[in-house]
């Protein structure tokens, strides 16, 4: 035998098995690690049913650091956002009132508050905005830079890599026209033969086509045009997303809205596919912010919008002109003896006005 250290097989077993373990430490240790956001992102801090909108709230005059891992495969996103406290969210850099800057050049608008109340219930401390224009959005989800995505989504199964949440804000289409045209034209019908502004959404061109006959469509895109279209007279009618119409118009005094919910559709959360565990408790998560009142409250600080159309009396019909204060469930308790008939205003009243929560002094509600 030489003077040389030589292994026996335990030996070399041993050795091999230690060997694994420090791999395996190693391999674990790195795993929720995460990269600094990219350049363009801020960071910032910040009825029954539940999934009904419960117009509980009274009507009131309208008032004008880090990113966790990019890994999103089945499970890891919600893990990854609370071992780092930051829920990176992708959203439009300018689209009020769902999410834009204000005077004092901090972020605003209904999708970022609603951001906000998400990420406290999934026990994340901050919310980080990453901006990117809307069609390209569910790319940063799909490429794990983001963990969610806001920004007037509807569901959508084309488009791949992404799972939806159940809908956070239930809307319609609105109907705009210019103020020396809303007594004449006030139904999609009347439309029928004439041009129609949208914006370049494939959602509202279905909707045209399907509803008015003989239609000539003018699509627009960008900063401006499609209100414009109807100031000049270029088209007949806008037909437009409500949330967006609701504080466009305020910049468009001689335009207004002539019909609500011309049909019905809900924005939802994008998250990565596959994982479930943050579908479900993002959903969870949205079932209490709309069962609570803060709900309404910030439905009219973002969306209300009033329409001289809708105050006007209606002929030959029972109605009642809202006051401050006043609620649906109020307005059926002191009129119809039961708050739950609120439901029953709400259906004579949908093109009326936009949600439950959006009725405001003056307005003029159809009664049964």
């Amino acid at each position: 035998m030489d003077g040389g250290w030589r292994l026996t097989g335990i030996g070399k077993l041993l050795l091999f098995v230690v060997g694994l373990c420090v791999l395996s430490y190693a391999g674990w240790q790195t795993r929720d690690r995460w990269q600094a956001p990219a350049d363009n992102s801020s960071s910032s801090s910040r009825p029954a049913p539940r999934t009904s909108a419960r117009p509980e709230e009274p009507a009131s005059s309208p008032s004008n650091a880090s990113s966790p891992s990019s890994s999103s495969g089945s499970g890891a996103v919600l893990g990854n956002m609370r071992s780092a406290g930051i829920m990176r969210v992708g959203m439009e850099p300018d689209a009020p009132p769902l999410h834009y800057l204000n005077d004092k050049h901090q972020e605003e608008g209904f999708d970022f508050r609603i951001a906000g109340e998400i990420a406290k219930r999934l026990d994340v401390a901050k919310v980080q905005i990453v901006e990117a224009d809307y069609e390209k959005l569910p790319e940063l989800v799909r490429d794990g830079k983001v963990d969610l995505l806001m920004g007037g989504y509807v569901p959508d199964a084309s488009i791949k890599g992404v799972e939806w949440s159940q809908g956070y804000l239930d809307f319609g289409l609105c109907m705009i026209v210019a103020e020396g045209n809303a007594w004449q034209i006030t139904q999609p019908a009347d439309l029928s033969g004439k041009t129609v502004a949208i914006y370049d959404d494939p959602a509202a061109e279905r909707w045209v086509k399907a509803n008015i006959p003989n239609v000539t469509i003018r699509k627009f895109s960008g900063d401006d045009g499609w209100f414009e279209a109807v100031e000049k007279g270029q088209a007949a009618a806008l037909i437009y997303d409500y949330p967006f119409a609701a504080t466009e118009i305020k910049k468009h005094p001689r335009t207004v809205i002539v019909k609500h919910n011309l049909n019905a559709s809900k924005y939802a959360v994008g998250v990565p596919a596959r994982n479930y565990d943050l579908i479900y408790e993002v959903n969870k998560a949205l079932d209490d912010i709309k069962g609570s009142d803060q709900y309404g409250t910030l439905m009219r600080e973002y969306l209300t919008s009033t329409s001289e159309v809708f105050m006007k009396p209606v002929e030959g019909k029972k109605s009642y002109v809202v006051k401050p204060g006043d609620t649906l469930s109020l307005i059926a308790q002191k009129n119809l003896g039961d708050t739950e008939r609120w439901q029953d205003i709400w259906k004579l009243n949908t093109d009326r006005v936009a949600n439950p929560n959006l009725i405001y002094p003056k307005l003029v509600l159809l009664m049964p």
